[in-house]
Protein backbone atom coordinates (compact mmCIF):
# COMPACT_ATOMS: atom_id res chain seq x y z
CA UNK A 1 0.00 0.00 0.00
CA UNK A 2 2.87 2.40 0.75
CA UNK A 3 3.99 2.27 -2.89
CA UNK A 4 0.45 3.17 -3.98
CA UNK A 5 0.39 6.15 -1.64
CA UNK A 6 3.87 7.25 -2.69
CA UNK A 7 2.75 7.19 -6.33
CA UNK A 8 -0.34 9.18 -5.37
CA UNK A 9 1.85 11.76 -3.68
CA UNK A 10 4.34 11.90 -6.56
CA UNK A 11 1.68 12.51 -9.22
CA UNK A 12 -0.10 15.02 -6.94
CA UNK A 13 3.11 17.03 -6.71
CA UNK A 14 3.39 17.11 -10.51
CA UNK A 15 -0.21 18.26 -10.89
CA UNK A 16 0.33 20.76 -8.09
CA UNK A 17 3.29 22.25 -9.93
CA UNK A 18 1.12 22.70 -13.02
CA UNK A 19 -1.63 24.39 -11.02
CA UNK A 20 0.86 26.76 -9.39
CA UNK A 21 2.28 27.69 -12.80
CA UNK A 22 -1.23 28.39 -14.06
CA UNK A 23 -2.07 30.61 -11.09
CA UNK A 24 1.28 32.39 -11.40
CA UNK A 25 0.64 33.12 -15.08
CA UNK A 26 -2.80 34.51 -14.25
CA UNK A 27 -1.27 36.72 -11.59
CA UNK A 28 1.38 38.00 -14.02
CA UNK A 29 -1.29 38.82 -16.60
CA UNK A 30 -3.54 40.64 -14.13
CA UNK A 31 -1.94 44.11 -14.65
CA UNK A 32 -2.24 43.65 -18.42
CA UNK A 33 -5.91 42.73 -18.26
CA UNK A 34 -6.83 45.45 -15.78
CA UNK A 35 -5.13 48.09 -17.94
CA UNK A 36 -6.42 47.02 -21.35
CA UNK A 37 -9.82 45.55 -20.40
CA UNK A 38 -12.56 47.62 -18.81
CA UNK A 39 -14.70 46.39 -15.90
CA UNK A 40 -17.50 45.96 -18.44
CA UNK A 41 -15.22 43.72 -20.53
CA UNK A 42 -14.54 41.60 -17.45
CA UNK A 43 -18.25 41.37 -16.79
CA UNK A 44 -18.98 40.23 -20.33
CA UNK A 45 -16.31 37.51 -20.17
CA UNK A 46 -17.63 36.32 -16.80
CA UNK A 47 -21.22 36.14 -18.05
CA UNK A 48 -20.16 34.34 -21.23
CA UNK A 49 -18.26 31.74 -19.26
CA UNK A 50 -21.00 31.14 -16.69
CA UNK A 51 -23.73 30.84 -19.33
CA UNK A 52 -21.88 28.31 -21.45
CA UNK A 53 -20.73 26.39 -18.37
CA UNK A 54 -24.37 25.78 -17.50
CA UNK A 55 -25.19 24.80 -21.09
CA UNK A 56 -22.18 22.46 -21.09
CA UNK A 57 -23.38 20.76 -17.89
CA UNK A 58 -26.68 19.91 -19.57
CA UNK A 59 -25.34 19.07 -23.04
CA UNK A 60 -22.61 16.80 -21.69
CA UNK A 61 -25.24 14.48 -20.10
CA UNK A 62 -22.72 13.68 -17.36
CA UNK A 63 -20.41 11.66 -19.64
CA UNK A 64 -17.26 13.07 -18.03
CA UNK A 65 -18.14 11.54 -14.66
CA UNK A 66 -18.45 8.06 -16.19
CA UNK A 67 -15.17 7.79 -18.14
CA UNK A 68 -12.89 6.78 -15.25
CA UNK A 69 -15.44 4.30 -13.89
CA UNK A 70 -15.94 2.47 -17.20
CA UNK A 71 -12.25 2.67 -18.11
CA UNK A 72 -11.29 0.96 -14.83
CA UNK A 73 -14.03 -1.67 -15.20
CA UNK A 74 -13.03 -2.56 -18.79
CA UNK A 75 -10.94 -5.72 -19.08
CA UNK A 76 -8.14 -5.61 -21.64
CA UNK A 77 -6.70 -2.91 -23.85
CA UNK A 78 -9.32 -3.28 -26.58
CA UNK A 79 -12.18 -2.76 -24.14
CA UNK A 80 -10.49 0.24 -22.57
CA UNK A 81 -9.88 1.77 -26.01
CA UNK A 82 -13.55 1.27 -26.81
CA UNK A 83 -14.54 3.24 -23.69
CA UNK A 84 -12.20 6.12 -24.58
CA UNK A 85 -13.27 6.18 -28.23
CA UNK A 86 -16.95 6.09 -27.35
CA UNK A 87 -16.55 8.91 -24.83
CA UNK A 88 -14.56 11.05 -27.28
CA UNK A 89 -16.99 10.65 -30.20
CA UNK A 90 -20.02 11.15 -27.95
CA UNK A 91 -18.53 14.27 -26.34
CA UNK A 92 -17.73 15.83 -29.69
CA UNK A 93 -21.12 14.90 -31.14
CA UNK A 94 -23.07 16.34 -28.22
CA UNK A 95 -20.92 19.48 -28.17
CA UNK A 96 -21.47 19.92 -31.91
CA UNK A 97 -25.23 19.86 -31.47
CA UNK A 98 -25.05 22.26 -28.51
CA UNK A 99 -22.75 24.62 -30.44
CA UNK A 100 -25.00 24.59 -33.52
CA UNK A 101 -28.01 25.49 -31.36
CA UNK A 102 -25.88 28.09 -29.61
CA UNK A 103 -25.01 29.70 -32.93
CA UNK A 104 -28.67 29.83 -33.81
CA UNK A 105 -29.81 31.33 -30.51
CA UNK A 106 -26.80 33.59 -29.86
CA UNK A 107 -28.80 36.81 -30.42
CA UNK A 108 -31.41 35.65 -27.89
CA UNK A 109 -28.72 34.63 -25.36
CA UNK A 110 -26.92 37.93 -25.82
CA UNK A 111 -30.07 39.95 -25.26
CA UNK A 112 -31.11 37.87 -22.24
CA UNK A 113 -27.75 37.49 -20.47
CA UNK A 114 -25.79 40.60 -21.42
CA UNK A 115 -28.25 42.94 -23.08
CA UNK A 116 -27.78 44.09 -26.64
CA UNK A 117 -27.59 42.04 -29.84
CA UNK A 118 -24.16 43.47 -30.62
CA UNK A 119 -22.67 40.82 -28.31
CA UNK A 120 -24.09 37.87 -30.27
CA UNK A 121 -20.70 37.49 -32.01
CA UNK A 122 -19.08 36.96 -28.59
CA UNK A 123 -21.44 34.08 -27.89
CA UNK A 124 -20.77 32.49 -31.29
CA UNK A 125 -17.02 32.62 -30.71
CA UNK A 126 -17.41 31.21 -27.23
CA UNK A 127 -19.49 28.31 -28.56
CA UNK A 128 -16.68 27.55 -31.00
CA UNK A 129 -14.21 27.57 -28.11
CA UNK A 130 -16.52 25.27 -26.16
CA UNK A 131 -16.65 22.84 -29.10
CA UNK A 132 -12.85 22.77 -29.39
CA UNK A 133 -12.50 22.12 -25.66
CA UNK A 134 -14.48 18.92 -26.12
CA UNK A 135 -11.82 17.65 -28.52
CA UNK A 136 -9.31 18.11 -25.69
CA UNK A 137 -11.30 16.73 -22.80
CA UNK A 138 -11.16 12.95 -23.33
CA UNK A 139 -7.46 12.82 -24.39
CA UNK A 140 -6.60 14.69 -21.19
CA UNK A 141 -8.73 12.26 -19.18
CA UNK A 142 -6.86 9.39 -20.81
CA UNK A 143 -3.56 10.88 -19.63
CA UNK A 144 -4.94 11.03 -16.09
CA UNK A 145 -6.27 7.47 -16.28
CA UNK A 146 -2.83 6.25 -17.42
CA UNK A 147 -1.11 8.39 -14.75
CA UNK A 148 0.84 10.38 -17.33
CA UNK A 149 0.89 13.42 -15.06
CA UNK A 150 4.01 15.00 -16.58
CA UNK A 151 2.55 14.87 -20.09
CA UNK A 152 -0.77 16.26 -18.82
CA UNK A 153 0.91 19.22 -17.13
CA UNK A 154 3.21 19.83 -20.12
CA UNK A 155 0.24 20.06 -22.50
CA UNK A 156 -1.60 22.46 -20.24
CA UNK A 157 1.44 24.64 -19.63
CA UNK A 158 2.12 24.83 -23.39
CA UNK A 159 -1.51 25.81 -23.95
CA UNK A 160 -1.32 28.43 -21.22
CA UNK A 161 1.88 29.99 -22.57
CA UNK A 162 0.46 30.15 -26.10
CA UNK A 163 -2.79 31.65 -24.90
CA UNK A 164 -1.05 34.31 -22.83
CA UNK A 165 1.27 35.25 -25.70
CA UNK A 166 -1.67 35.64 -28.07
CA UNK A 167 -3.62 37.59 -25.44
CA UNK A 168 -0.76 40.06 -25.17
CA UNK A 169 -0.68 40.41 -28.96
CA UNK A 170 -4.42 40.80 -29.51
CA UNK A 171 -5.35 42.65 -26.30
CA UNK A 172 -2.27 44.82 -25.70
CA UNK A 173 -0.81 45.32 -29.18
CA UNK A 174 -3.99 45.35 -31.28
CA UNK A 175 -6.26 46.57 -28.44
CA UNK A 176 -9.10 44.25 -29.43
CA UNK A 177 -10.61 43.97 -25.93
CA UNK A 178 -13.00 41.05 -25.38
CA UNK A 179 -12.68 40.06 -29.04
CA UNK A 180 -8.92 39.75 -28.55
CA UNK A 181 -9.31 37.40 -25.57
CA UNK A 182 -11.80 35.22 -27.45
CA UNK A 183 -9.67 35.17 -30.62
CA UNK A 184 -6.55 34.08 -28.75
CA UNK A 185 -8.52 31.35 -26.94
CA UNK A 186 -9.97 30.19 -30.25
CA UNK A 187 -6.59 29.91 -31.99
CA UNK A 188 -4.97 28.13 -29.05
CA UNK A 189 -7.96 25.84 -28.63
CA UNK A 190 -7.86 24.84 -32.31
CA UNK A 191 -4.14 24.00 -32.18
CA UNK A 192 -4.44 21.96 -28.98
CA UNK A 193 -7.59 20.21 -30.22
CA UNK A 194 -5.80 19.03 -33.38
CA UNK A 195 -2.71 17.89 -31.47
CA UNK A 196 -4.65 15.97 -28.82
CA UNK A 197 -6.99 14.41 -31.38
CA UNK A 198 -3.98 13.03 -33.25
CA UNK A 199 -2.57 11.78 -29.95
CA UNK A 200 -5.84 10.03 -29.08
CA UNK A 201 -6.26 8.36 -32.47
CA UNK A 202 -2.68 7.09 -32.49
CA UNK A 203 -2.87 5.80 -28.93
CA UNK A 204 -6.32 4.19 -28.85
CA UNK A 205 -7.86 4.48 -32.30
CA UNK A 206 -11.49 5.48 -32.72
CA UNK A 207 -14.04 2.91 -31.60
CA UNK A 208 -17.68 3.66 -30.93
CA UNK A 209 -20.02 1.31 -29.12
CA UNK A 210 -23.68 2.26 -28.91
CA UNK A 211 -24.26 -0.06 -25.96
CA UNK A 212 -21.27 1.43 -24.13
CA UNK A 213 -22.57 4.93 -24.82
CA UNK A 214 -26.00 4.03 -23.43
CA UNK A 215 -24.47 2.62 -20.25
CA UNK A 216 -22.22 5.65 -19.78
CA UNK A 217 -25.13 8.03 -20.39
CA UNK A 218 -27.32 6.11 -17.95
CA UNK A 219 -24.56 6.33 -15.35
CA UNK A 220 -23.82 10.02 -16.00
CA UNK A 221 -27.27 11.52 -16.52
CA UNK A 222 -27.99 12.06 -12.81
CA UNK A 223 -24.75 14.05 -12.58
CA UNK A 224 -26.42 16.83 -14.59
CA UNK A 225 -28.64 17.57 -11.59
CA UNK A 226 -25.64 17.22 -9.30
CA UNK A 227 -23.57 19.74 -11.28
CA UNK A 228 -26.42 22.24 -11.57
CA UNK A 229 -27.20 21.96 -7.87
CA UNK A 230 -23.52 22.53 -7.05
CA UNK A 231 -23.70 25.71 -9.09
CA UNK A 232 -26.68 26.81 -6.96
CA UNK A 233 -24.90 25.90 -3.72
CA UNK A 234 -21.80 27.92 -4.60
CA UNK A 235 -23.26 31.02 -6.27
CA UNK A 236 -26.89 31.57 -5.19
CA UNK A 237 -25.97 33.36 -1.96
CA UNK A 238 -24.49 36.28 -3.95
CA UNK A 239 -27.91 37.10 -5.40
CA UNK A 240 -29.51 37.06 -1.93
CA UNK A 241 -26.72 39.23 -0.51
CA UNK A 242 -27.08 41.70 -3.35
CA UNK A 243 -30.83 41.97 -2.71
CA UNK A 244 -30.72 42.23 1.09
CA UNK A 245 -27.32 43.81 1.83
CA UNK A 246 -26.13 45.47 -1.37
CA UNK A 247 -23.19 45.09 -3.71
CA UNK A 248 -20.68 46.06 -1.00
CA UNK A 249 -21.57 42.96 1.01
CA UNK A 250 -21.29 40.85 -2.13
CA UNK A 251 -17.78 42.21 -2.71
CA UNK A 252 -16.57 41.46 0.83
CA UNK A 253 -18.16 38.01 0.81
CA UNK A 254 -16.78 37.14 -2.63
CA UNK A 255 -13.28 38.11 -1.49
CA UNK A 256 -13.61 35.87 1.58
CA UNK A 257 -14.81 33.04 -0.66
CA UNK A 258 -11.66 33.34 -2.78
CA UNK A 259 -9.57 32.35 0.26
CA UNK A 260 -11.76 29.27 0.72
CA UNK A 261 -11.27 28.37 -2.95
CA UNK A 262 -7.49 28.45 -2.41
CA UNK A 263 -7.84 25.36 -0.21
CA UNK A 264 -9.51 23.54 -3.08
CA UNK A 265 -7.21 24.84 -5.81
CA UNK A 266 -3.84 24.24 -4.19
CA UNK A 267 -4.41 21.59 -1.50
CA UNK A 268 -7.09 19.35 -3.05
CA UNK A 269 -7.08 19.81 -6.82
CA UNK A 270 -3.66 18.17 -7.42
CA UNK A 271 -4.76 15.20 -5.30
CA UNK A 272 -8.11 14.97 -7.14
CA UNK A 273 -6.41 14.80 -10.52
CA UNK A 274 -4.77 11.53 -9.47
CA UNK A 275 -7.43 10.17 -7.14
CA UNK A 276 -10.49 10.30 -9.41
CA UNK A 277 -9.16 7.69 -11.87
CA UNK A 278 -7.13 5.74 -9.30
CA UNK A 279 -9.90 5.09 -6.80
CA UNK A 280 -11.61 2.70 -9.23
CA UNK A 281 -8.41 0.69 -9.65
CA UNK A 282 -7.90 0.60 -5.88
CA UNK A 283 -11.34 -0.99 -5.45
CA UNK A 284 -9.96 -4.16 -7.07
CA UNK A 285 -7.26 -4.56 -4.40
CA UNK A 286 -7.63 -6.75 -1.35
CA UNK A 287 -6.59 -3.88 0.92
CA UNK A 288 -8.90 -1.34 -0.76
CA UNK A 289 -10.76 -0.39 2.43
CA UNK A 290 -7.53 0.29 4.29
CA UNK A 291 -6.27 2.47 1.42
CA UNK A 292 -9.53 4.47 1.27
CA UNK A 293 -9.44 5.02 5.05
CA UNK A 294 -5.80 6.08 5.24
CA UNK A 295 -5.87 8.30 2.18
CA UNK A 296 -8.93 10.09 3.59
CA UNK A 297 -6.98 10.89 6.75
CA UNK A 298 -3.95 12.07 4.75
CA UNK A 299 -6.17 14.25 2.57
CA UNK A 300 -7.64 15.88 5.67
CA UNK A 301 -4.20 16.50 7.15
CA UNK A 302 -3.23 18.37 3.97
CA UNK A 303 -6.42 20.36 3.33
CA UNK A 304 -6.97 21.02 7.03
CA UNK A 305 -3.44 22.37 7.50
CA UNK A 306 -3.81 24.52 4.39
CA UNK A 307 -7.18 25.80 5.62
CA UNK A 308 -5.76 26.65 9.04
CA UNK A 309 -2.80 28.50 7.50
CA UNK A 310 -5.11 30.62 5.36
CA UNK A 311 -7.47 31.34 8.27
CA UNK A 312 -4.55 32.41 10.50
CA UNK A 313 -2.86 34.72 8.00
CA UNK A 314 -5.84 36.14 6.10
CA UNK A 315 -6.14 39.08 8.52
CA UNK A 316 -2.55 40.18 7.94
CA UNK A 317 -2.84 39.64 4.20
CA UNK A 318 -5.92 41.83 3.95
CA UNK A 319 -4.33 44.45 6.16
CA UNK A 320 -1.45 44.79 3.69
CA UNK A 321 -3.02 44.06 0.29
CA UNK A 322 -6.67 45.17 0.46
CA UNK A 323 -8.58 48.38 0.97
CA UNK A 324 -9.88 48.80 4.57
CA UNK A 325 -13.42 48.38 3.23
CA UNK A 326 -12.63 44.70 2.60
CA UNK A 327 -10.94 44.03 5.95
CA UNK A 328 -13.98 42.40 7.56
CA UNK A 329 -13.65 39.49 5.09
CA UNK A 330 -11.17 37.88 7.52
CA UNK A 331 -14.00 37.25 10.00
CA UNK A 332 -16.11 35.20 7.61
CA UNK A 333 -13.27 33.44 5.75
CA UNK A 334 -12.80 30.66 8.39
CA UNK A 335 -16.47 29.65 8.08
CA UNK A 336 -16.20 29.44 4.30
CA UNK A 337 -12.95 27.47 4.57
CA UNK A 338 -14.73 24.98 6.86
CA UNK A 339 -17.59 24.76 4.35
CA UNK A 340 -15.12 24.14 1.53
CA UNK A 341 -13.53 21.26 3.44
CA UNK A 342 -16.95 19.65 3.96
CA UNK A 343 -17.56 20.17 0.23
CA UNK A 344 -14.35 18.21 -0.46
CA UNK A 345 -15.48 15.43 1.87
CA UNK A 346 -18.46 14.87 -0.42
CA UNK A 347 -16.18 14.44 -3.43
CA UNK A 348 -14.17 11.81 -1.58
CA UNK A 349 -16.85 9.93 0.33
CA UNK A 350 -19.16 9.38 -2.65
CA UNK A 351 -16.89 6.52 -3.75
CA UNK A 352 -19.47 3.83 -2.94
CA UNK A 353 -22.09 5.44 -5.19
CA UNK A 354 -19.65 5.54 -8.11
CA UNK A 355 -18.37 2.00 -7.57
CA UNK A 356 -21.90 0.59 -7.42
CA UNK A 357 -23.29 2.86 -10.20
CA UNK A 358 -25.75 4.59 -7.87
CA UNK A 359 -25.31 8.07 -9.29
CA UNK A 360 -29.08 8.57 -9.35
CA UNK A 361 -28.82 9.08 -5.58
CA UNK A 362 -26.44 11.98 -6.19
CA UNK A 363 -28.93 13.65 -8.51
CA UNK A 364 -31.66 13.45 -5.85
CA UNK A 365 -29.33 14.64 -3.08
CA UNK A 366 -28.19 17.49 -5.32
CA UNK A 367 -31.76 18.76 -5.69
CA UNK A 368 -32.35 18.46 -1.93
CA UNK A 369 -29.13 20.37 -1.25
CA UNK A 370 -30.04 23.14 -3.71
CA UNK A 371 -33.50 23.60 -2.14
CA UNK A 372 -31.97 23.63 1.36
CA UNK A 373 -29.41 26.24 0.25
CA UNK A 374 -32.07 28.58 -1.09
CA UNK A 375 -34.22 28.22 2.06
CA UNK A 376 -31.25 28.80 4.37
CA UNK A 377 -30.16 31.83 2.36
CA UNK A 378 -33.68 33.23 2.61
CA UNK A 379 -33.81 32.69 6.37
CA UNK A 380 -30.30 33.74 7.41
CA UNK A 381 -29.01 36.37 4.97
CA UNK A 382 -31.67 39.08 5.65
CA UNK A 383 -30.84 38.93 9.36
CA UNK A 384 -27.11 38.17 9.49
CA UNK A 385 -25.76 39.38 6.14
CA UNK A 386 -22.45 37.81 5.06
CA UNK A 387 -22.29 35.68 8.22
CA UNK A 388 -25.75 34.33 7.44
CA UNK A 389 -24.56 33.47 3.94
CA UNK A 390 -21.50 31.66 5.33
CA UNK A 391 -23.52 29.69 7.90
CA UNK A 392 -26.10 28.81 5.25
CA UNK A 393 -23.31 27.52 3.01
CA UNK A 394 -21.75 25.46 5.80
CA UNK A 395 -25.12 24.00 6.84
CA UNK A 396 -26.14 23.13 3.25
CA UNK A 397 -22.79 21.49 2.54
CA UNK A 398 -23.08 19.58 5.83
CA UNK A 399 -26.55 18.31 4.92
CA UNK A 400 -25.40 17.23 1.48
CA UNK A 401 -22.38 15.44 2.93
CA UNK A 402 -24.48 13.61 5.52
CA UNK A 403 -26.91 12.37 2.87
CA UNK A 404 -24.17 11.31 0.43
CA UNK A 405 -22.07 9.66 3.12
CA UNK A 406 -25.03 7.71 4.48
CA UNK A 407 -26.13 6.49 1.04
CA UNK A 408 -22.60 5.63 -0.06
CA UNK A 409 -21.88 3.63 3.08
CA UNK A 410 -25.02 1.54 2.52
CA UNK A 411 -23.69 0.38 -0.84
CA UNK A 412 -19.97 0.18 -0.04
CA UNK A 413 -18.92 0.56 3.57
CA UNK A 414 -15.59 2.26 4.17
CA UNK A 415 -14.45 2.32 7.84
CA UNK A 416 -13.40 5.96 7.98
CA UNK A 417 -11.61 6.81 11.23
CA UNK A 418 -13.87 9.69 12.21
CA UNK A 419 -12.45 9.74 15.73
CA UNK A 420 -8.99 10.61 14.44
CA UNK A 421 -10.44 13.08 11.92
CA UNK A 422 -12.37 14.78 14.74
CA UNK A 423 -9.17 14.93 16.83
CA UNK A 424 -7.35 16.47 13.85
CA UNK A 425 -9.89 19.25 13.39
CA UNK A 426 -10.08 19.84 17.15
CA UNK A 427 -6.38 20.74 16.98
CA UNK A 428 -7.06 23.13 14.11
CA UNK A 429 -10.08 24.60 15.91
CA UNK A 430 -8.05 25.31 19.06
CA UNK A 431 -5.36 27.08 17.02
CA UNK A 432 -7.95 29.12 15.11
CA UNK A 433 -9.84 29.95 18.32
CA UNK A 434 -6.66 31.20 20.01
CA UNK A 435 -6.01 33.44 17.00
CA UNK A 436 -9.41 35.10 17.39
CA UNK A 437 -9.35 35.18 21.20
CA UNK A 438 -5.99 36.91 21.36
CA UNK A 439 -4.34 38.75 18.49
CA UNK A 440 -1.48 41.17 19.19
CA UNK A 441 -1.31 44.62 17.71
CA UNK A 442 1.33 45.36 15.11
CA UNK A 443 1.98 43.52 11.88
CA UNK A 444 5.20 41.78 12.96
CA UNK A 445 3.75 40.55 16.25
CA UNK A 446 0.58 39.39 14.49
CA UNK A 447 2.49 37.37 11.90
CA UNK A 448 4.76 35.90 14.59
CA UNK A 449 1.75 34.84 16.68
CA UNK A 450 0.01 33.27 13.68
CA UNK A 451 3.22 31.45 12.74
CA UNK A 452 3.58 30.12 16.29
CA UNK A 453 0.00 28.84 16.28
CA UNK A 454 0.47 27.16 12.90
CA UNK A 455 3.73 25.47 13.94
CA UNK A 456 2.16 24.35 17.20
CA UNK A 457 -0.79 22.81 15.34
CA UNK A 458 1.52 21.07 12.85
CA UNK A 459 3.63 19.65 15.71
CA UNK A 460 0.48 18.39 17.46
CA UNK A 461 -0.72 16.73 14.25
CA UNK A 462 2.70 15.12 13.73
CA UNK A 463 2.80 13.69 17.26
CA UNK A 464 -0.88 12.93 17.92
CA UNK A 465 -2.45 12.15 14.54
CA UNK A 466 0.24 10.53 12.41
CA UNK A 467 1.47 7.07 13.34
CA UNK A 468 5.02 5.70 13.22
CA UNK A 469 4.59 4.62 9.60
CA UNK A 470 3.56 8.10 8.47
CA UNK A 471 6.35 9.76 10.46
CA UNK A 472 8.86 7.41 8.85
CA UNK A 473 7.51 8.32 5.41
CA UNK A 474 7.85 12.03 6.18
CA UNK A 475 11.41 11.63 7.45
CA UNK A 476 12.30 9.60 4.35
CA UNK A 477 10.85 12.30 2.11
CA UNK A 478 12.75 15.03 3.97
CA UNK A 479 15.93 13.00 3.68
CA UNK A 480 15.49 12.60 -0.07
CA UNK A 481 14.93 16.34 -0.43
CA UNK A 482 18.02 17.06 1.74
CA UNK A 483 16.06 18.51 4.59
CA UNK A 484 16.58 15.56 6.89
CA UNK A 485 15.88 15.97 10.58
CA UNK A 486 18.99 15.77 12.76
CA UNK A 487 19.53 12.45 14.48
CA UNK A 488 17.33 12.27 17.55
CA UNK A 489 15.21 15.26 16.49
CA UNK A 490 12.05 13.18 16.35
CA UNK A 491 12.58 12.16 20.00
CA UNK A 492 13.21 15.71 21.20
Amino acid sequence: MSSQIRALGRHSLVYGAGIILGKLASFIMLPVYTRYLTPADYGVLELLGMTIDVIGMIAGIGLASSVFKFYADAEGREAKNRVIGTAAIAAIGLASVASALGFLFSPFLSETVIGGEGNATFFRLYFLIYLLQNFEYVPLMLMRAEHRSTLFVSVNVAKLVSMLALNIYFVVHLRMGVMGVLTSNLITGAAVAVALSVYLVRRTGLHFSLSCFREMARFGNPMILWSLSSFVLVFSDRFFLNHYAGTGAVGVYSLAYKFAFIVSSFAYQPFRMVWEPQRFEIAKRTDALDVYTRVFLYMNVIVGTAGLAIALFVRDFLGVMADPAFFSAYKVAPLLIAAQIVFLWVNYCNVGLFLKSKTRVMGVVGVVGAVATILLNFLLIPRFGIFGAAWATLAAYGLRFWLIQRASQRHYHVPYDWGTVAHLYAIFLVAGGLSFAFHPEGRAASIAWSTLLLLGAVAAVYRQILGPRERDMIRAFLHRTRFALPVGASRA
